[in-house]
């Protein structure tokens, strides 16, 4: 068996591992040469978390007899933040949150405050009023604004009058340059710390900076910043704690404490005070890599030989309750989610193990309905030896099912032997044992399917208490062999002592002037360096992880994503300097101010509207806006997006907020409520997705509109409507014609979402030198704007503004020549705002989830009008930048609606393009192609999903709609938005159905409320 890493001291021979869960503190002492276990213990954990850990240590210390020097660290894996989060502990210290966003009228971001998706009692706790500031970078690293550091003076003095000292700073794209945070959080703390020293105040200041938490993706990254704010008080009396109790054990030995974070690599214990939330999930990681050192030194131990493991290993923690799968990767770490994790009900962003979690364990109740049978989700818990059956209560759990197979075919070794009374369990059949067996393995392959990344059959290990449920002899399918291990119930704990250490860097490299090949060597480069710096032996370094996603729309910059490990240098870290023992005392815990609590109140009102009788507000023609009706259009305009148009979650919030600011301010008019002579805007954003997840809104499309109006002397206009209904764009229009005290129209000139701006239906009837896209304004958010009134084809006038956004930060607002109410009701395709509504609604109503697409086809008009093409397992996705867009296909391994197997591909450009099935006989057929509308739906959640989010694993669901007869019924209309118009010219449009006109929400409720 190999070594954890070559030892270059004898003295540093030995590491403890710990892992604190709800229940019981597991520690091991591990030997590092050879690696293996010397001893293990397990405590009950205390509420204090300190008082069990030094008893585990004190046990295994105690047991082995080994010299307390030779004991190199001892390295901790604790739930203790998380949990504070997730429970809305009272040690969770209120946060002052200063954003770098350019500042003043222009800033970005404006429209959605820090803690703006905060759950309301998680706000209520720790929300003060933010500061808007100047200061912030453009994805190129240009500077937004300069800071103004006499700004940043009055916002220390503001904050410290309000009694606040735990400050996060957030700066646009900082983690691609952070100076500005740096810069910023030096003055803030440096003022703060004076302001305390002058006045006497008994108070320690700390200061946050985002970009130290997580990546690209600005409020996700400032939520996870602000919940490490307001954790850092608990987490420094916590491991002073931690400390001060291996001090008293080891007696001055020079034993370094660590804390593990959520990639399987370790923190010191200074920077684990500074980023608690680095430990939020580090259990299922300690888990996974634990699982593996244990299955390593089994085989090692009857092969006699390293197995040289090269490919991924799925490993099961069983408990009581649950079971959690992860895939450890080759390079000994586990696969990290790719999507917005959940903390305590708040978005973040910072990694997380891919974890699936699936409600199988010891307790799981079982139940005999007929000539089937159930094996959980719902569990008796922690109650087991009170409730199941072989300990004298009356509910049949999974326990019980393995004790009474010991009772029909008794092996060698009972795992259960000497627990409960298995001779209460006669009435229960061989058949039941079996049905149940078979139905937990089920499960388990199940949930193995749904963590392996590839296709073919996959290694599985099988740790936790509740291992004893699945039988290892027996095959499971798509799985090569599956084993249990001596020691898997302590696998958190030797996770936690084999932790290495990583170095991680994400930025937007230019590729301008170097290849990307260069570009991703200086970023590895970069990436070592933090590793060595966080404690790892530079000659021990990997490249764990290279990621490299395009950016749509811009030339010359690509993201990349490094993630480098290493070996702990145990001897170096010895070295380090201990934390300090200072008083750890608690941030000023004042009631927070009137402001705040209502600002908190307002942005997050309770929306207990009984969905299944809600009926949306109609009177007179105009239908106003609820969140519940706000909830579905978004819902609805992600589906609508056909894999594109971007993700609408931040506009839903901003309008969400204007909502809640002033009630009944945005209204929906049908076309035909306005007179023909009317006029009516329409806008949308242009430019990169990704800019969009960090440079937030300024307003942008509001101030193309003004700006156009200004330039060409434009009349007000009567209304607005959407340039395309699908993504982000569908809801932009509720908020411009808000602002203009004008309604939204119910109609958009896209019904769907396309990659350009020339695939516009009002463009359809116009000619080919763009003139129903002229004249044109698109604005940067903050003060920048370009005009353009003429043009010598259509497609020109996309690519220009589209240029002229790249030299504005890659995002702009856009607003087209406002047209007539009757050109409307003529070009555009109406009623899709109403559209988006009975979408969300049909996801939202249906609570079976493989009804859910059903009930959106039904929604869109039924079978003749729409169709569920397949459904299956996403099994490849490649993706590719071309001229700034984004090609790609996802291929997806499963069942057509007639039930027959197929390969199913959809290959994209920004948005799905066509749908292609290939049957197990080689027939090869398309199915559908745009201008019909292809969803792919998350078939566990019925959502959408956009291109960026396809990935393998992933269940889905496809749906094809049929398009409006404004892109089909004349030969410029398929020329513009036909398979052709996407660079797929082999493909022949075949219409999926018959086109149903969405129904108008105001003529179906109009009647009822007027």
């Amino acid at each position: 068996m190999g070594s954890v890493g070559d030892v270059d001291n004898a003295l540093h021979k030995y590491r403890v591992g710990i892992d604190v869960g709800g229940t019981n503190t597991d520690a091991v002492l591990i030997s590092l040469s050879p690696t293996k276990i010397v001893a293990s213990h397990k405590a009950p954990t205390t509420p204090d978390v300190t008082t069990g850990i030094a008893e585990a240590v004190r046990a295994i210390v105690s047991t082995s007899n080994v010299p307390l020097e030779t004991i190199s660290c001892v390295i901790i894996g604790t739930t203790h933040f998380v949990n504070a989060v997730v429970q809305r502990s009272p040690s969770l210290q209120r946060v002052g949150v200063v954003r770098l966003c350019g500042g003043g009228e222009d800033g970005f971001g404006l429209g959605m405050p820090p803690f703006v998706d905060f759950p309301k009692d998680l706000r209520l706790l720790i929300s003060t009023r933010p500061f808007f500031c100047q200061g912030g970078h453009q994805i190129t690293g240009t500077e937004i604004s300069p800071l103004d550091e006499a700004e940043l003076d009055r916002v220390a003095e503001e904050l410290a009058t309000a009694g606040i000292f735990n400050v996060v700073i957030s700066g646009i794209y900082s983690p691609l340059n952070s100076a500005h945070e740096k810069r910023a959080g030096n003055l803030i703390q440096a003022r703060l710390t004076d302001i305390c020293t002058r006045s006497n105040l008994n108070v320690r200041p700390r200061v946050t900076l985002s970009h130290r938490i997580s990546s690209v993706g600005f409020l996700a990254r400032e939520n996870a910043a602000i919940l490490n704010a307001a954790l850092r008080p608990l987490a420094e009396k916590t491991i002073y704690g931690f400390q001060k109790a291996m001090r008293d054990i080891f007696q001055g030995s020079p034993c370094t404490l660590y804390l593990t974070q959520n990639d399987g690599s370790v923190l010191s214990a200074p920077d684990a005070i500074d980023l608690p939330i680095r430990t939020f999930n580090s259990g299922p990681t300690n888990s996974i890599r634990g699982g593996e050192f244990l299955w390593n030194t089994a085989y090692s131990d009857t092969q006699g030989q390293d197995t040289g493991r090269k490919d991924p290993l799925v490993v099961i923690d069983i408990g009581g309750t649950t079971s959690d799968s992860g895939l450890l990767l080759p390079n000994g770490l586990p696969r990290m989610s790719s999507l917005m994790s959940l903390v305590g009900g708040v978005r973040t962003n910072f990694a997380l193990p891919a974890v699936e979690s699936i409600g199988l364990g010891g307790g799981s109740i079982v139940r005999e309905l007929g000539e089937t049978l159930t094996v959980g989700p719902d569990s008796v818990g922690f109650e087991l030896s009170r409730k199941a059956r072989m300990f004298g209560g009356n509910i049949l759990t999974a326990t019980d099912i393995i004790a009474a197979s010991q009772l029909h075919a008794p092996s060698p070794s009972n795992p259960l032997e000497g627990f409960g009374e298995p001779g209460l369990l006669k009435d229960i059949t061989p058949d039941t044992v079996k049905m149940a067996k078979d139905k937990m393995r089920k499960i388990v392959e199940e949930v193995v399917d749904r963590t392996k990344v590839q296709k073919g059959d996959i290694d599985v290990l099988i740790v936790g208490g509740g291992a004893l449920l699945i039988d290892t002899d027996k095959p499971l399918a798509g799985v090569r062999a599956v084993r249990k291990v001596k020691g898997g119930e302590v696998a958190n704990a030797v996770g936690a002592a084999i932790s290495r250490v990583s170095g991680v860097v994400d930025t937007v490299a230019d590729t301008s002037h170097q290849t990307l090949k260069q570009a991703q060597d200086t970023v590895i480069d970069m990436a070592i360096s933090a590793a060595v710096e966080n404690g790892a032996r530079r000659d021990t370094m990997e490249i764990a992880e290279i990621t490299i996603l395009p950016i749509q729309y811009v030339d010359g910059k690509a993201r990349i994503i490094i993630r480098a490990v290493g070996v702990l240098d145990t001897v170096r870290s010895s070295k380090l300097e201990p934390i300090g023992e200072y008083d750890v005392r608690e941030t000023m815990d004042e009631t927070p101010s009137g402001e705040a609590t209502a600002a908190a109140a307002s942005t997050d009102a309770v929306d207990s509207t009984d969905i299944s009788s809600y009926q949306p507000e109609v009177k007179q023609g105009l239908w106003t806006i609820s969140r519940t009706d706000l909830g579905w259009i978004s819902d609805g305009c992600k589906i609508l997006g056909c894999g594109g148009g971007g993700e609408p979650y931040q506009q839903y919030l901003k309008i969400r907020a204007l909502l809640e600011k002033s009630p009944g301010s945005v209204k929906v008019i049908s076309p035909a409520g306005l007179p023909d002579h009317a006029r009516v805007g329409w806008t949308g954003c242009l430019g990169s997705p990704e800019v969009s997840m960090e440079r937030m809104e300024a307003n942008e499309c509001n101030k193309a509109h003004d700006e156009l109006t200004r330039v060409m002397g434009y009349p007000p206009v009567e209304g607005f409507l959407a340039l395309e209904i699908g993504g982000a764009n569908g809801l932009v229009n509720l908020e411009v014609a808000a602002a203009h005290g004008v309604p939204c129209v119910d109609a958009d000139y896209m019904g769907r979402a396309y990659p350009t701006g020339w695939q516009t239906t009002v463009n359809v009837y116009g000619s080919p030198r763009g003139e129903a896209l002229l004249p044109a304004t698109i604005a940067s958010g903050d003060g920048s704007y370009m005009t353009m009134t003429s043009s010598r084809t259509d497609k020109l006038v996309d690519a220009t503004l589209r240029a002229a956004t790249v030299e504005m930060g890659c995002r702009a607002g856009k607003a087209g020549p406002p047209k007539t109410a009757k050109v409307v009701k003529e070009q555009a395709i109406v009623n899709t705002v109403s559209l988006a509504w009975w979408i969300g609604r049909a996801v939202a109503l249906e609570k079976n989830v493989t009804d859910k697409a059903k009930r959106i086809v039904e929604a869109v008009g039924g079978s003749e009008s729409a169709r569920i093409l397949a459904e299956g397992k996403v099994t490849s996705v490649e993706r590719v930048l071309k001229k700034g867009h984004t090609y790609g296909i996802v291929e997806v391994d499963g069942l057509l609606s007639d039930g027959s197997p197929a390969i199913v591909k959809v290959p994209f450009k920004n948005e799905n393009a066509f749908v292609e099935a290939t049957t197990p006989e080689g027939r090869v057929s398309v199915l559908a192609s745009v201008p019909d509308l292809i969803a792919l739906l998350d078939s566990e959640t019925g959502f959408g999903l956009g291109t960026p989010e396809y990935k393998y694993g992933l269940r889905v669901t496809i749906v094809a709609i049929a398009a409006s007869p404004r892109w089909t019924d004349t030969p410029r209309g398929l020329e513009l938005g036909g398979p052709s118009s996407m660079g797929f010219d082999d493909i022949r449009y075949v219409p999926i159905g018959k086109y149903s006109k969405p129904r108008s929400v105001i003529e179906a409720y109009g009647r009822a409320t007027a």
